[in-house]
């Protein structure tokens, strides 16, 4: 399914209004932050949930809800044993592994 220009027009939409309110209310480091979470929580969920047959919006909504769930408890879980920030990396990394791996075997 293709992104028509009023999908992009919106998501640029709505990332501009998000870095407006983080920047004016929180600051630099607030925007950092919120598009770090962005980044961290949504990403890898949405190239996960990229292999099933889901429509955008299905994807977008779980892959933040899921990312709320999930990426905190694999790093909090990984930090027990090593390093917070190495866990966070490694939660991500591993995520990331895991949506390509999914994405390969759906392609056969």
């Amino acid at each position: 399914m293709k992104i028509k220009l009023d999908d992009k027009l919106t998501i640029i939409i709505i990332l501009v209004l998000i870095a407006i309110f983080s920047l004016s209310f929180l600051g630099f480091t607030g925007f950092k932050t919120i598009f770090g979470m962005l980044i961290v929580f949504f990403i890898p969920f949405y190239y996960i949930l990229d292999s099933f047959k889901l429509q955008k919006s299905e994807k977008v909504i779980f892959a933040f809800f899921l990312g709320l769930g999930i990426f905190p408890a694999i790093a909090y879980w990984l930090g027990r044993i090593m390093s917070f920030r190495i866990a966070i990396i490694l939660t991500f990394l591993l995520l990331i592994l895991a949506g390509y791996v999914l994405n390969k075997k759906k392609s056969k």
